[in-house]
């Protein structure tokens, strides 16, 4: 049984073990940004709106990363630039999580050569790339800082010694610059270690990590271990409730095929001309997923809500699953999502959602 708190009417779990509370559907903002250079959907005229309309909806975990859009750093700047204008009182109410570990270019540059020490996991790259994403996003402070991925040699070792990664981290706590330390792209054994090193040196036990964002969806629920050949949902879900981590699911909707939108009477939607849409089209629109999606809007329609809806609800239904962060470019997209966290699965419901994925 997971306890809840409520603001603005959205329900809110804790991350984990500790006492950071987070709205059980957060936002994502991969590909917000400055669509004039960076491919971003969404710039500020819109994402303002979009932004204000969040916190009244009480969707107050926001979630970026310091180089999506191609490493332009554009989204973090947009939420400098939106906190620059609404002030402290709204930065207070946000619980503000970023990622490192890549780079990101200064802002209107668009071809930029970066260092060795400009990318990766070392001291000297992870301390200045903080400092670079609070003058991006014009704050003191990350409430929930991400290692966004392993950076690993050619022989697959640790590039930087893990304690020096997690020692730096440990100071930035220290110097008040970060709240919580979280992880990306991580499988489990990685985290081991990494909780080994913490035992070392981190300064006492609030310091470790308090959640792991891996790729998690009903089509695709062993990607959650986050292991490239596999992995077993149960058993990552069984070592994250061990050891009082909190999940956040990125690519809830896996990549909008659990929006209904792509049916099958409907593929010409995607055309296959650039490489995104023929990966998209070779890995998601198969048979199988569509035969799913049609049933799974079946059992969203009888209980009168969007298949969106249904797929972040079934998420939650998972007690070590503390925010579902779906990335949204339309307030409408926003309104809808915010919405599954008043929905309730029943056990007889979950069993049928279980079997309809299994069976295909």
């Amino acid at each position: 049984m997971v306890y809840t708190k409520t603001f603005n009417g959205m329900k809110c779990r804790r991350v984990g073990g500790s006492g950071l509370w987070i709205s059980e559907v957060g936002l994502g903002l991969w590909k917000w940004g400055d669509p004039n250079y960076d491919q971003s959907r969404i710039g500020e005229h819109e994402g303002f709106k979009v932004l204000d309309r969040s916190l009244e909806l009480g969707v107050f975990h926001w979630d970026t990363a310091n180089s999506y859009n191609f490493a332009s750093g554009n989204c973090e700047r947009l939420l400098g630039r939106y906190f620059a204008s609404r002030g402290s009182t709204v930065r207070e109410q946000v619980v503000l999580a970023t990622k490192v570990s890549n780079s990101a270019r200064p802002e209107h540059v668009t071809e930029y050569s970066f260092t060795p020490n400009q990318g990766g996991a070392s001291r000297v790259y992870i301390m200045n790339e903080v400092e670079n994403c609070l003058c991006r996003m014009k704050t003191d402070r990350i409430d929930l800082l991400y290692l966004h991925q392993l950076t690993l040699d050619e022989e697959g070792n640790y590039e930087t010694p893990l304690e020096e990664t997690w020692s730096a981290m440990d100071d930035l706590i220290t110097q008040g610059k970060i709240r919580y330390l979280a992880v990306s792209n991580h499988p489990k054994n990685n985290i081991k270690d990494i909780l080994d090193v913490q035992k070392t040196v981190a300064k006492d036990s609030s310091r470790r990590i308090i959640a792991v964002q891996n790729r998690y969806n009903l089509l695709e629920r062993d990607m959650v271990a986050g292991e490239e050949n596999g992995g077993s949902e149960k058993a990552f879900l069984d070592f994250c409730q061990k050891e009082s981590f909190g999940i956040v699911p990125f690519m809830p909707l896996a990549t909008g095929l659990l929006t209904g939108r792509y049916r099958k009477d409907n593929l010409d939607k995607v055309s296959g001309r650039t490489v995104e849409e023929e990966i998209f089209k070779e890995t998601y629109l198969t048979d199988k997923n569509l035969s799913i999606v049609e049933q799974l809007n079946e059992i969203a329609k009888e209980k009168g809500i969007t298949l969106p809806q249904l797929a972040i609800a079934w998420l939650l239904s998972h007690d070590q699953v503390c925010s579902v962060i779906a990335g949204v470019t339309k307030m409408n997209q926003l309104e809808d999502n915010a919405e599954a966290s008043q929905v309730e699965l029943t056990p007889e419901e979950l069993d049928k959602i279980d079997s309809i994925v299994k069976k295909g």
